[in-house]
């Protein structure tokens, strides 16, 4: 190989090797990016040169490496805080979108991708594939960035119920139940992720709720524990429930066993926020149970939890508690336990009423 080999082309020769799409778009919008208008000259000698090294082009055009790092490292000058954080926080590269809005959340400008991309610091797999080429792995592990940490508690307590929802459901990679959710919140999941935006947390446009890769996942999951803990247990101090308390991170809601006399046992399950999957319905499904949620149910809660009927254990009542009312969803098999909840429930100094 020619040692005085034009570096574009050697770095168009790079992605040549590296891009596995049948459809060449997104590779000529790589080469139009970094090359301007004599992209078309070096996509050209780019493919030349790549049919003649033949099968072991990878190989030697490796020999190249120290070259096409130097060529890159000196394009990336004024963005190096998006390098650092590509590389700290983003795995090396995955789905453009994907990446598009991590960078939004870190704190970056919609354009920071396109200029990634024109530096040469990432590349088109195929379309919609980002990664960065191997030469440059190495140096960019050494480059340092300042990247602000937001505070996750601080970001948390400002949402409301639904924002609360998203986030747990994207910290702990919970799938909602769809019925279930509608029944509750009155709107399809996938509809509410698309419209889903907290700043500097979380991004739901693309239909997949995607977390602020800077934060931190096992504290955001104990922030939300302790979150739930506490307002749990500021519910059971306002249904005032007889029994032992321990907060469930299994469930991840508070859980007050309660004996009723001869009336039973019941599970209260204390949910201030509530992302309805399996989990919820697994927990004990066989006991008598009661799921109480800081929430109003929506107006369709009725009839949609009557269309699945056969899809909620039996022995699960559920009560959601809006400001002074409790409003009571009766378990399909009605047991003294839940007899003696109920009469319990109208000693508070809460307003009861019935969806079914």
């Amino acid at each position: 190989m020619d040692e005085s080999l034009d570096i574009n082309v050697l770095e168009g020769a790079y992605q040549l090797i590296n891009y596995d799409d049948e459809d060449d778009e997104a590779l000529i919008q790589d080469f139009n990016l970094r090359y301007g208008d004599e992209y078309v000259e070096i996509l050209r000698r780019a493919r030349e040169l790549v049919s003649s090294l033949g099968e072991d082009a990878s190989g030697r055009i490796k020999r190249f490496y120290e070259s096409l790092a130097d060529h890159s490292m000196g394009k990336i000058r004024g963005f190096g805080n998006a390098v650092y954080a590509l590389v700290k926080y983003m795995g090396l590269g995955g789905d453009e979108d994907v990446l598009r809005i991590q960078f939004r959340l870190v704190g970056f400008n919609e354009d920071v991708l396109t200029e990634l991309i024109r530096a040469g610091v990432l590349m088109h797999r195929r379309r919609g594939i980002l990664f960065v080429p191997e030469y440059l792995i190495p140096r960019l592990l050494e480059m340092s960035g300042d990247i602000p940490t937001p505070n996750i508690r601080e970001s948390l307590s400002g949402l409301d119920t639904l924002g609360l929802v998203a986030v747990e459901s994207a910290a702990f990679g919970s799938k909602p139940i769809s019925w279930l959710f509608r029944a509750i919140y009155g709107v399809d999941f996938r509809e509410f992720v698309v419209k889903t935006r907290i700043d500097n947390v979380l991004d739901g446009s693309i239909g997949e709720l995607i977390l602020n890769p800077i934060i931190d996942l096992r504290e955001l999951r104990t922030v939300i524990h302790e979150m739930k803990d506490s307002s749990a247990r500021a519910m059971r101090r306002v249904i005032g429930p007889h029994g032992q308390y321990t907060y469930s991170r299994i469930a991840r809601c508070g859980v007050v066993y309660t004996v009723f006399g001869e009336g039973g046992r019941e599970l209260i399950m204390l949910y201030p926020w509530i992302v309805p999957s399996r989990r919820v319905l697994d927990y004990h499904p066989r006991e008598d149970r009661v799921i109480v949620i800081m929430h109003r149910p929506s107006e369709e809660f009725a009839d949609v939890m009557g269309r699945h009927v056969n899809d909620l254990p039996q022995r699960t009542g559920f009560v959601f508690i809006s400001g002074d009312e409790a409003v009571v969803y009766k378990p399909q098999s009605m047991s003294r336990a839940f007899d003696s909840f109920l009469d319990f429930l109208y000693r508070s100094n809460l307003r009861v009423t019935y969806l079914n």
